[in-house]
Formats: C-alpha cells, sequence, structure tokens
C-alpha cells in the first residue's frame, strides 16, 4: 500500500486535486496505520495506569498523543514538507487512539479484575462460593483450582519478561473476553455506520467534544492559524502557568496554590433540614471541563444547569414530605429504588431520547432500509447491508454467547437490546450537547429489569452469570466507547476519509485496546501485585438472591415519568422555538453526570451569555480560541504530570475531577 497522498491532502490542497485520481483522494495510508499501532502500547499503558485521565469526554491519553505527534508534523514542515502528517492522517491517529482508550478503561477497568479474583480471594468472602463459583463460566472467569497458579500474581514484584513467560496463562481469557467485548463494540460501530448521514448531515448536530482535537489535527495539517491569535497564546500562557504552579505546590506546599478544582461545598451553607438534603454539591471550575461550555449550545448548556438545580430541589422536596433516608440516592449498584428514583427517571430519559431520535429519523431509516434491500453502495461509505448485516451477526453472536455460558436467552437479549438503546441515546446526547462528562450512576439493564420482573422469575445461575458476565454493561459509562466511534467518524468526515477503511480502523482499535488492556492490566499485576476486586458484583448478586423482590410498579411508573417527560419537552419546543429547556439537559442532570462541574459550566454560561449578546459572532469566535488555549494547556501540563507518576511510581497533582491520591485531592 502506498504512503498517504504525498500531494499533502488533495482536500487541503485544492490545486493539486486533479493530480490524483478520485478512488485515491481519500484513501488511508499505511504510515499511519503503522504508527498508530506503534504507539497504541503507550496510549493503553497510560489509560491502564492513570484512570483519573480517562474519566471524562475528552480523554487525555489520545488527545496528548495526538498533540505531540501534530507538533512533530510542525517540526517536519519546516524541513521536508512533503513528508509532514496530514490533517487526514491526523484524524486518523486520532480515532484510532480514543477507541482503543475508551475500551481499555472503564469497560476493562470492570471486566479485567474478576477475571482472577472470584478464584484467588474466594477465602475472603463467603458469598463467593455461595453465589459466584458454582456458576461463573470458565471461558470469562478463572476457576477455583487455578488459584494455585496465580500466587505470584498475587503478590508481584516480577519483570517484564517473567510476565511474557506467565501471559498463555490468560491468553483464552483475554480471547473469550475480546469476543465478547468486540461484539458489543461491533454492534456499536454499525449502528454508527448506519446512522452517521441521519446524525451529521441531515440533523447536524454539534459535536462540540470535536472541537478541540479538530483544531490539534489542523495546527499538525498546516491549515490552522489559532495559534497565531492572541487570545489563544495568552489563555494558554495563564493556564499554563497556574496548573505548573500548582504541580509545583503539589511537592513543595509552601509555594502559593490556586484553588481551581474543589473551592467548596453548598450543603455547608444548609446544615439543617430539609435544606441539608441537598446533598454533597460542590463548587469546582475545572478549567478543561468548563469551556467545553463555549463549545456547546447555549440552550443545553441552560437546560443542563436547570435541571441540575431542579434535581437538587426535587432532593429537598423529597425530605421535606418524609423520605429522608433515599432523598438524593441513586439505584443503580445496589438496586435499591427509593424516592425520588433518579435513576428510574434517567432511564425514562434515555429511553424517551431513543424514540425521540427514532422518530425524527423515520424518513432516513425507510431510505436505508431500501439502500438494504437494495444492496446500494455509496461510494467510499460502509454499504448499508454490510452494516446491517453486521449488526445482526454481532446481537446472535451475543445471544449465542449467553446461551452458551447459561444465561436465559430472553434475558440476555433484554440486557443487550436495552443496553445498545441506552448507548444509541447517550451517543446522540453527546453528539448533540457535547457534556464535558456524563457519569450515569449505575445505570443499567439490570435495575430495568429487577422493577419490570422481579427476582421470583429470575432463575439463580441466571442472576450470577449475567451480573458478572456483564457488569460492564451496569457501571458509570464516562468512557463508553460508542459515542467516541461517531466522532471519530464525524472528524473523518470533515476531511473526506474513506468511511470504509475508518470503520475497518475503529473495529481494529477495539480489537487492539481490548488486548492491549487485558496484557497490561496482567503485567501490572505481576509487577505491583494483583487488586482485589470482588465486591461489587458479590454484593449486587447476593442481594438480589437473598432479598425477595417483587416487580415495583412505582420505579416503573418513574421510569414512565421519565420518558413522558422527554416527549413533552419535545412537543413543547415544536410548538415553541424559542422553548429554552431541551430534553438531553433533563436526561444527563437526572444522574450523576453534572455534580463535579456545575459551576464551571454556570459561569460559562453567564460568559457566554455576556458575550453573544454584546459581541455576536465575532465575540463567539473569541471563545473559542480562549477555550482552546486552556484545553491545550491543561492536556500539556496533564501529560507533563501524568509520566512523573508513571515513570516515578509516585503521585502528582491532576487537573482531573479525581486526584492521584484520592477523589477529592
Amino acid at each position: 500500500m502506498a504512503l498517504l497522498n504525498r500531494d499533502n491532502n488533495s482536500s487541503l490542497n485544492p490545486d493539486n486535486a486533479h493530480l490524483t485520481p478520485k478512488s485515491e483522494r481519500n484513501r488511508i495510508g499505511l504510515r499511519v496505520v503503522v504508527l498508530s499501532v506503534l504507539l497504541a502500547p503507550a496510549t493503553a499503558w497510560w489509560t491502564v495506569d492513570q484512570p483519573v485521565d480517562v474519566i471524562f469526554s475528552l480523554m487525555v491519553p489520545p488527545v496528548v498523543m495526538t498533540m505531540l505527534v501534530a507538533i512533530l508534523s510542525m517540526g517536519i514542515r519546516r524541513v521536508a514538507p512533503r513528508y509532514a502528517f496530514t490533517e487526514r492522517e491526523l484524524i486518523t491517529l486520532y480515532a484510532m487512539h480514543t477507541v482503543l482508550s475508551a475500551i481499555c478503561a472503564e469497560w476493562l477497568m470492570v471486566i479485567q479484575p474478576y477475571i482472577y479474583s472470584f478464584a484467588m480471594f474466594k477465602d475472603g468472602d463467603t458469598r463467593i462460593d455461595r453465589f459466584i463459583t458454582p456458576y461463573a463460566h470458565p471461558w470469562f472467569f478463572m476457576p477455583p483450582e487455578m488459584a494455585s497458579k496465580l500466587e505470584d500474581f498475587r503478590n508481584g514484584g516480577r519483570n517484564f519478561t517473567y510476565f511474557l513467560t506467565k501471559l498463555p496463562l490468560w491468553l483464552p481469557f483475554i480471547a473469550s473476553w475480546t469476543v465478547l467485548v468486540s461484539l458489543v463494540g461491533g454492534a456499536m460501530l454499525c449502528i454508527n455506520s448506519l446512522m452517521r448521514d441521519q446524525w451529521n448531515n441531515r440533523e447536524k448536530l454539534a459535536f462540540p467534544i470535536i472541537q478541540v482535537p479538530m483544531e490539534i489535527v489542523r495546527i499538525g495539517g498546516g491549515t490552522s492559524k489559532i495559534i497565531r491569535s492572541p487570545y489563544f497564546r495568552t489563555s494558554f500562557l495563564m493556564m499554563l502557568c497556574i496548573d505548573l504552579l500548582n504541580g509545583a505546590h503539589f511537592f513543595y506546599p509552601n509555594l502559593p496554590y490556586i484553588n481551581l478544582r474543589f473551592i467548596g461545598d453548598l450543603q455547608q451553607y444548609f446544615p439543617s433540614p430539609p435544606l441539608n438534603a441537598i446533598g454533597w454539591t460542590p463548587i469546582g471550575i475545572f478549567p478543561y471541563m468548563a469551556v467545553i461550555g463555549f463549545f456547546m449550545p447555549t440552550d443545553l448548556l441552560f437546560s443542563c444547569l436547570f435541571f441540575y438545580f431542579f434535581r437538587k430541589f426535587t432532593q429537598i422536596f423529597t425530605y421535606a414530605i418524609g423520605y429522608t433516608e433515599s432523598a438524593g440516592t441513586f439505584g443503580g449498584g445496589g438496586l435499591v429504588p427509593g424516592p425520588p428514583y433518579f435513576s428510574e427517571q434517567s432511564w425514562g430519559a434515555f429511553i424517551g431520547l431513543f424514540f425521540a431520535a427514532a422518530m425524527v429519523a423515520r424518513p432516513y431509516l425507510r431510505e436505508v432500509w431500501r439502500n438494504i434491500r437494495k444492496n446500494e453502495r455509496p461510494e467510499n461509505q460502509v454499504p448499508p447491508r454490510w452494516a446491517f448485516f453486521g449488526l445482526l451477526f454481532c446481537l446472535v453472536g451475543l445471544c449465542v454467547i449467553g446461551f452458551i455460558i447459561g444465561i436465559p436467552l430472553w434475558m440476555m437479549m433484554f440486557s443487550v437490546f436495552l443496553f445498545l438503546i441506552f448507548s444509541v441515546a447517550l451517543t446522540r446526547l453527546r453528539a448533540q450537547l457535547g457534556a464535558p462528562s456524563h457519569e450515569m450512576a449505575f445505570m443499567g439493564p439490570n435495575q430495568v429489569l429487577v422493577d419490570l420482573a422481579g427476582t421470583g422469575t429470575l432463575s439463580t445461575a441466571g442472576i450470577s452469570r449475567m451480573v458478572t458476565t456483564l457488569l460492564f454493561f451496569n457501571r458509570i459509562h464516562r468512557t463508553h466507547p460508542m459515542p467516541h466511534q461517531l466522532e471519530a467518524m464525524k472528524m473523518g468526515e470533515t476531511a473526506k476519509i474513506n468511511q470504509r477503511s475508518l470503520f475497518v480502523l475503529i473495529a481494529l482499535a477495539m480489537v487492539l485496546g481490548s488486548v492491549l488492556g487485558h496484557s497490561l492490566y496482567i503485567y501490572r499485576g505481576y509487577r505491583f501485585a494483583a487488586p482485589r476486586s470482588w465486591g461489587e458484583s458479590t454484593g449486587t448478586v447476593s442481594s438480589l438472591l437473598e432479598r425477595y423482590r417483587p416487580t415495583n410498579p412505582v420505579a416503573l411508573l418513574f421510569i414512565v415519568l421519565g420518558f413522558a417527560m422527554v416527549l413533552g419537552l419535545d412537543f413543547i419546543r415544536f410548538r415553541f422555538p424559542g422553548f429554552p429547556l431541551h430534553p438531553a439537559g433533563y436526561a444527563l442532570a437526572m444522574n450523576f453526570g453534572l455534580d463535579y462541574f456545575w459551576f464551571g459550566l454556570l459561569i460559562v454560561w453567564l460568559v457566554k451569555l455576556f458575550i453573544e449578546r454584546y459581541y455576536g459572532l465575532k465575540g463567539h469566535s473569541k471563545l473559542h480560541e480562549i477555550a482552546c488555549g486552556i484545553i491545550f494547556a491543561e492536556f500539556l501540563c496533564e501529560g507533563g504530570f501524568s509520566l512523573y507518576s508513571m515513570m516515578t511510581r509516585t503521585a502528582a497533582y491532576s487537573i482531573s475531577i479525581n486526584g492521584r491520591l484520592g477523589w477529592n485531592q
């Protein structure tokens, strides 16, 4: 395969476009694929070793990796412009690394420790022998008799060479989980491929999250002038100085410190009930997250803030009317729903978002179905028939795996389809809203299944296998891979990258992310000792099996309420176009997605209103430059802090919503 477009990207050099055959102009070259694969272990290690950098929408490792290659490209362009990286190549690198990092992050953080923990630490919890090991399938979890082979893994202190000699012991589990994760991710990729044109071109969703990586690839590709902007330079230097000062303060506390993280907590100003039911309401700015609000549509930004305070008011009201134990809680992991049923409202909202999106897309879906039946093959696009049959293959594959390992077929189908409904709604919400984080506290199909069917109709084996095998369906979803896939496709579309090639590379990145992620987690065990992890799934299984739970009609009613709220807001917005409240804000704010950074978004919203009112589009473009300068500085500093921590195995300052010494460091 020839190197990618030595004419330096014909889409960026229209004078040379006629020299390149049409079929060659959007081809992805070999050199960027090789480079992406070579850099993949570094991104995967960063993701695995520094989880504080991948717990928000715009993850640090893929952004900084792309930034470094873009800087390298700028240097190459000065001495040998012909060999500099193009915008298209940098987008390809970012696309592969952001998907790879998303797979390595929350999904594998949840999956990998459970492979060995039930066998290795079963003596620490009697519930494991009662509820887990009799039903755990050997494809995915080590049986107890393998515990004797894991003493070196338990204690650590081994080097990389030793780890390689032990890797064959783990390969069957890596393969099994990679197949399962790839089928789930493949189903999402096929859905994104089928819906890409509707969301990207017909509805023209805003995609706020990709604004920063797009500026990076434009800088590296030589088409951006943002680094010449005084607004960009000033905000970059100011933020760089603040973060370097705070980083130095971490090591030398006598130095001054400019606190932009957790400044306070509103709850402390309301010590008495019922106002103290407002719960933890941190005051923090987190600049890199707050300024993403400059890229968000103003009505959506306002909706997030409005419904966040609406949720806090609901907590106070619920306490005031007598529900003092459950006000402000999220069911999720414990599967204990209670007033005001925030998790159930969230589920109803996401199902409503999915339904509303399907209704809006009806003409497009009919068109896609015609293309599937006629086997239309748009140039440089993934043929709809391929994506459709790929989706069917993934769904059937997941159901077959569930059947083989002993999950009742109806339970497996319910979990998979509900999770995909949630995933589609979350992906479209992020493309539309661009939330800096979308933390959905322990939302998952398990919750709805128990509310709907109770536990009396569920078998012991089915509950145990479903909870343990599909635990990653029921977590926090901060690094959900599906939005990253769609954003990669959108970025590729802007540079006219061949979507078929990009589809294949995203699929490759998912597989690579799973294999590398598992391998690196295992190596960390042999090197630093294996972490203990069994309590979450064991606690959920034992809770469901030890306590009978009937169908919960009140919880189901709140799911319906959340669904109706979304459809009602959509109806009002269609009738009254200026109505300021958007259902996406309700869906996000009813859970835990805004708690860390609501105050920063409030500041940004006020600034944005002022600038748009008095300075218009010109002022808005300056805000874009300021936001990019702040995020560039924060991410470069965080890259340095993370590199120090990875090399020295000691903590350093972090810009993240969690710190390296604790969540509220």
